[in-house]
């Protein structure tokens, strides 16, 4: 959707009609030298008996649009348009909500961290994605809720209790950093000692029947967790709107394995409940030793969801391991009659190493967030002095170097590269929206001035980039693909930055209306590059 083409592409459909072609049209920005928009319709019709006289028309017609400036077409049947100064003048200004006419109510679960246990690099991209898929409907309009959707109840969180029982350690002097190293130790206690997962299993089970001290430990260790993780989050940008887990959805989870009971869409498999609709592999509910699964907890999630408030979508942002989870999570939504709305995966790839595997430390260990923070912001004291901005800058580059591959993608995460003042990273979109405050902050704002025909190339150039922003934030809006914005955002730095070099800005060689149309220039650039900012979800720096 490319803002303010409507005539455009009227036009063309009345002249295509003319001649029996009735078909959507759809213009495209053009990547040919003094061409600004495409329209490719008449291609597939260059044998059309009547193709040179529908060529002939729709140059005369498209020549008469106010918003058109030139219009030729290629060989090929291509309808090249370069656009005029009207048009850029009636559409720079709009309003992202106003263009947005479907706006929806959507429910967005993206972090999921499990308490006792360290957040680390695996946690980044669905942090990163997450955050900036929820800015962007916030930006379009649309009612968005986010949920952190918590892993603090079951088999990870009854074998913290059973390890901390076992090795009778006081759950009262307990800390953070205890509970990183506790839940491995239990994780690889339970696959060689038959009789502490047995214990570990009672104590969840325990935890399911509300065993007072059970859980009485259990709060402990969630406070104790949870505390760490909001503090982290918080240094690093991230908010949630609910901060639910699955231990609010326990009697909702029940619920739903009772309504399936009871519909008879469930079977009993060797002591395990098994629903009736044919998958491959079979979808289990609760295991032989009367454990819930993932899946089972999120039916329950849902069913807690629906009937709190009401959503049109809900958007899931978890890896794409897990895609085959959420297959059988949507059918069995369906099969169990739970919700009728749109459900949606959103995956993505890796974050790897040099190597191309998971990024890990140098000696090999998982790369928990903080360590990764510390490293960024060590490597960035080489070479920035403003101490101030460290800790957004730190934000900036873990944010922007994350979005800026599609999400879909495996990518190479290299923090000398990240860094780096040029390129595509997060200090050059960072230094180009200082440049621009600066000037700003030294002169009176110009609110509004019309363009004429009397623009030079770096000034149209810059203009035509910032009209860009309507297509790209609503194609990122669609896809749910924050790259096409990060790419965005390094263009426009880049046209920004061309056109700061070779024209005097401030300069009182140059008379008032030329200086005013140039701060005008930068205040529309300011402008946009920060609503880039705001969908991906980084926070500009004063100074660098």
């Amino acid at each position: 959707m490319i803002v303010g083409t409507k005539n455009i592409i009227s036009d063309i459909k009345v002249v295509l009609k003319k001649y029996s072609i009735i078909e959507l049209v759809e213009l495209s920005y053009s990547q040919f030298e003094n061409v600004d928009i495409q329209c490719n319709n008449l291609v597939k019709h260059a044998k059309n008996s009547n193709i040179e006289e529908i060529k002939r028309e729709l140059k005369n017609t498209l020549s008469e649009n106010e918003y058109i400036h030139k219009v030729s077409l290629a060989k090929n049947n291509f309808i090249n348009i370069e656009l005029s100064i009207k048009y850029f003048n009636e559409n720079l200004n709009t309003e992202i909500k106003q263009i947005n006419e479907n706006k929806q109510s959507i429910i967005i679960d993206y972090g999921g961290p499990n308490i006792g246990k360290a957040l680390h690099v695996g946690h980044l991209r669905t942090l990163n994605i997450g955050r900036s898929i929820y800015n962007t409907n916030k930006l379009a309009g649309n009612k968005i809720i986010s949920d952190i959707h918590l892993g603090d109840w079951g088999m990870p969180v009854a074998l913290i209790l059973a390890f901390i029982e076992k090795n009778k350690i006081d759950i009262n002097s307990v800390n953070y950093l205890d509970l990183e190293s506790i839940y491995p130790d239990a994780n690889n206690l339970a696959k060689s000692d038959e009789v502490f997962y047995e214990n570990a299993k009672k104590i969840a089970k325990k935890l399911n029947n509300g065993d007072k001290l059970t859980l009485n430990n259990w709060r402990k260790i969630y406070k104790t967790s949870v505390t760490e993780i909001k503090k982290l989050l918080k240094e690093m940008g991230h908010s949630f709107d609910w901060f639910y887990g699955e231990s609010d959805v326990v009697e909702e989870t029940k619920k739903v394995i009772a309504n399936a009971k009871i519909q008879k869409k469930v079977v009993d498999d060797s002591g395990a409940l098994v629903s009736k609709e044919k998958h491959e592999p079979p979808i289990i509910l609760i295991k032989s030793d009367g454990s819930f699964l993932y899946l089972t907890t999120d039916l329950g999630t849902i069913y807690f969801r629906e009937e709190k408030q009401a959503f049109n979508k809900y958007l899931y942002v978890v890896d794409q391991r897990q895609s085959n989870h959420f297959k059988q999570l949507f059918s069995t939504v369906s099969y169990f009659g739970l919700s009728d709305k749109e459900f949606q995966h959103i995956s993505y790839g890796t974050m790897n190493g040099v190597d191309n595997k998971p990024l890990k430390t140098r000696d090999g260990g998982v790369y928990k967030l903080t360590t990764l923070r510390d490293d960024i912001k060590n490597e960035l004291k080489k070479k920035n002095s403003e101490e101030n901005s460290l800790e957004i800058l730190t934000n900036t580059i873990l944010t922007y170097s994350d979005l800026i591959p599609n999400r879909t993608q495996n990518y190479k995460f290299e923090i000398d590269q990240f860094t780096e003042t040029n390129g595509k990273t997060g200090i050059y979109i960072q230094y180009a929206q200082v440049r621009a405050r600066k000037i700003l902050e030294s002169v009176p704002q110009v609110s509004y001035i019309n363009f004429n025909g009397d623009l030079n190339e770096e000034e149209r150039n810059l203009i035509f980039e910032i009209s860009k922003f309507y297509y790209i934030f609503f194609n990122s809006l669609e896809k749910h693909e924050p790259h096409h914005l990060a790419e965005y955002a390094y263009t426009l730095s880049q046209v920004f930055n061309t056109f700061y070099t070779n024209n005097k800005i401030l300069s009182e060689e140059i008379s008032n209306p030329e200086r005013e149309k140039r701060v005008y220039l930068v205040e529309l650039f300011y402008q946009k590059i920060l609503q880039v900012f705001e969908a991906l979800g980084i926070e500009p720096v004063d100074k660098m």
